[in-house]
């Protein structure tokens, strides 16, 4: 299903600043209302900070994006477009933030809640650390 049909779906009404956004996490996994702000604006697209905050709210309600705090101030959002769970390696220095999948990973935390008596409704696992980029920069 595409994100139109998506939100007609969800009766949220399609405008272009709804479809720049969506066209946003496409070419960005994961992203903050702020860059969203000045990625459209490099796009000659004015929108304000609450409009976007509106739009995103809209979007997180129905499911179609996910809101994360990787422990910075901003809130960062990606699409919901995966069928496949998956974690997150977040860079504590320039927030980068990659995503990966590991079945032993997912398979250890099941093993964990089973032992526990625990019923497993989700989960997220974040690791923070020092990416490439900016250990390299360091040494």
């Amino acid at each position: 299903m595409n994100y139109i049909q998506q939100l007609k779906m969800c009766k949220i009404k399609i405008t272009p600043h709804k479809l720049a956004i969506l066209e946003l996490f496409v070419q960005h996994k994961h992203i903050g209302a702020m860059q969203i702000v000045n990625q459209l604006a490099n796009q000659s697209i004015e929108i304000s900070l609450a409009t976007v905050y509106r739009i995103l709210a809209s979007f997180e309600e129905h499911k179609i994006i996910s809101k994360h705090n990787f422990g910075n101030e901003q809130a960062i959002y990606e699409l919901n477009n995966s069928l496949e769970h998956h974690d997150h390696l977040i860079c504590s220095k320039c927030a980068t933030v990659v995503e990966f999948s590991n079945q032993q990973i997912e398979d250890l935390q099941m093993t964990i809640a089973k032992l526990n008596n625990f019923q497993v409704l989700s989960h997220t696992l974040n690791i923070y650390g020092i990416c490439e980029r900016c250990n390299t920069k360091t040494e």
